[in-house]
């Protein structure tokens, strides 16, 4: 004779045979569940409760916390082995739950975890076949919580848990009150009494509501919880509305352990519903032990005008506003790694790093200067090792720059000539145990210097051991950039298309010099925004033959040709000038150019070029 399925079951759970119930599907005597009651949870308390009783009303069965499932031909079919962590589980609790609110008492309840490994395991909890006389076994109602004396009786129905109708309740009632022939006004007291001593009214949620504390952002909180799918799906409040950064934040309970959902509202936003880990990674974002500060910092999701936004836990960006770092997002930039914060590129005209010149300031000087800082990144070596100063020159070497400089000298009319990159050393260089020094020259066919290249690559100081700077100086003589055949004698002028050339040449080279140090920084979370900034200054004239030696300071016009800007003043009697882009590893070579044509664009406005269109100029 075949065993039941409820006495097969009984007999994998005894061998330990887990494998064996993955194929199987739910039925009336085998229900399953991937994650634990949590019994400080009114709801999820009354599920467990409403699944005791359902099986005790009917021919009892197994329930088994620890398995995943899924739906097949519309049924849920056993999927896979889930074992839930063993430091959620408390038996005795379970036991004392189902023995306080289940009446009558359940006969011969087992409730026992069963280790899988050293912190997992399986709960099974075990309802036996219960006396007829003894049913039905009677639970708070599904309206409990409002009034303690409502009772509900829940049945298993084939693979489902379903309550007694109202009909269905009334006759069963009604059957007993006609055997009873009508009982007497004081036995309906009586069991008025007992059924309200048998099912106190839960206690009251110590936990707040959704949106207490937000003032009149409270509908945004509301909303976007219930598009979260409310307490069913992001559990309760844990505390009240806080304000965070930019706006306020309201966390929420996990389960099964999981971090919980965070609510967030920007003002003049819609809410968002965060998922826990994602949470941590916008927290963590921030290079900041304090939440507050660390929010502050990056901002909090963007989220539109009129609909909340859910941000699940598979997100692989998020956009930010509101943070004191500037327009950013997380983005997951390896697979299965966490989400890091990245700038949106943007620019400005702020420029507060030392202007300074290495050696004899040429008449045009131009520099890019990379400072990038990583969180509790430091580099390891406490002096740069030979092969870091080789890689930084090799890296130049390869560089787009490289190929610039030898065009610049091929405008002169000869042959091209390939710079040569040497790592410099001695008094003229700023060589240090930190830093390596890079230099390239090209000198006229009669031995002055045209171009002279030079770069710095320096790691961290006390002051600030994750962080790099980088430089690229290119000095321009262009007194000597004039053609042999030519009988001029106004100083060579840098063109305008030129120059945005020169300058994204150097911006491509420099971003690249951290690999030097780091061969993977492209995946380092930032402690603050990377940025670059440019300098273009205009340096001395040399003096000429007649004018008693004297060293003339030139303008930015004798140095750049102003003229393709349009109309304008005649007098710019500016000696310098910059830009700085941040976020700069973001674009590629064609964004970059517009970037710095736009920059040198506004800058021309601010001069009195009122017609100045650089980006209309480079299209042509």
């Amino acid at each position: 004779m075949s065993s039941s399925p409820a006495t097969t079951a009984r007999e994998w759970v005894s061998a330990r045979s887990w494998d064996r119930f993955v194929g199987t599907p739910e039925s009336a005597v085998l229900d399953v569940k991937s994650g634990v009651y949590r019994l400080d949870d009114p709801a999820s308390a009354g599920e467990l409760i409403k699944d005791v009783a359902a099986f005790a009303n009917s021919r009892g069965g197994l329930l088994l916390v620890g398995f995943g499932t899924r739906v097949e031909n519309g049924r849920e079919i056993i999927d896979e082995l889930k074992p839930v962590p063993a430091g959620l589980v408390d038996v005795d609790r379970y036991r004392k739950l189902v023995r306080d609110r289940v009446r009558p008492l359940v006969r011969n309840l087992s409730v026992v975890f069963y280790p899988v490994d050293d912190e997992r395991g399986v709960l099974v909890i075990d309802i036996p076949v219960q006396p007829e006389t003894a049913k039905p076994f009677v639970v708070p109602g599904p309206d409990g919580r409002r009034a303690p004396t409502a009772v509900g009786v829940p049945i298993r129905d084939a693979d489902a848990t379903h309550w007694l109708s109202h009909d269905d309740l009334q006759r069963l009632l009604s059957t007993g009150w006609n055997a009873a022939d009508s009982p007497r006004a004081d036995i309906i007291d009586a069991l008025h009494e007992a059924v309200a001593a048998a099912v106190p009214a839960p206690p009251r949620p110590n936990h707040p509501e959704v949106g207490e504390g937000a003032g009149r952002q409270r509908r945004n909180f509301t909303t976007a919880y219930a598009a979260g799918g409310g307490q069913t799906a992001l559990g309760h409040a844990t505390q009240p509305v806080a304000a965070v950064g930019p706006g306020l934040i309201q966390p929420l309970a996990g389960r099964d352990g999981a971090p919980g959902s965070v609510l967030t509202v920007v003002p003049n936003r819609s809410g968002a519903v965060v998922a826990g880990d994602i949470w941590d990674d916008l927290c963590d974002a921030g290079n900041a032990a304090d939440l507050e500060m660390s929010i502050n910092n990056v901002g909090l999701p963007l989220a539109p005008d009129t609909s909340p936004l859910l941000i699940c836990s598979d997100a692989q960006t998020v956009e930010l506003e509101g943070g004191r770092w500037g327009q950013g997002r997380l983005v997951q930039v390896s697979p299965g790694g966490r989400l890091l914060w990245r700038p949106h590129t943007s620019r400005d005209f702020e420029t507060h790093h030392n202007n300074f010149a290495i050696g004899e300031l040429p008449e045009l000087h131009l520099r890019v200067l990379l400072d990038v800082a990583w969180q509790s990144w430091k580099y390891g070596p406490q002096s740069l090792p030979v092969a870091v100063r080789q890689r930084h020159r090799d890296l130049l070497t390869e560089s787009g720059l490289a190929a610039h400089v030898s065009r610049l000298s091929q405008g002169q009319g000869r042959d091209v000539v390939a710079p040569v990159w040497n790592l410099v050393s001695g008094s003229n260089s700023n060589h240090s145990a930190i830093s390596s020094h890079v230099r390239a020259q090209i000198t006229a066919p009669d031995g002055p210097l045209e171009v002279t290249v030079d770069s710095v690559l320096q790691t961290g100081n006390w002051r600030s051991p994750s962080s790099v700077l980088a430089t690229i100086d290119l000095g321009i003589n262009l007194r000597h950039m004039l053609k042999p055949e030519s009988t001029q004698t106004m100083r060579s002028r840098l063109s305008i298309v030129d120059l945005v050339d020169a300058l994204v040449m150097m911006w491509d080279a420099v971003v690249s010099l951290p690999e030097a140090l780091e061969p993977n920084f492209a995946r380092l979370p930032y402690a603050a925004p990377p940025f670059v900034v440019f300098y273009i200054h205009a340096g001395t004239a040399a003096p000429d033959a007649g004018n008693e030696g004297v060293a003339r300071q030139l303008n930015l016009p004798d140095v750049l040709d102003l003229a393709p800007l349009g109309d304008g003043p005649h007098d710019v009697s500016r000696t310098q000038t910059g830009l700085r882009i941040v976020g700069p590893f973001e674009p590629d070579r064609a964004a970059r150019q517009r970037l710095v044509a736009d920059s040198l664009s506004d800058l021309a406005l601010g001069w009195g070029f009122l017609s100045a269109d650089v980006n209309g100029l480079l299209a042509n």
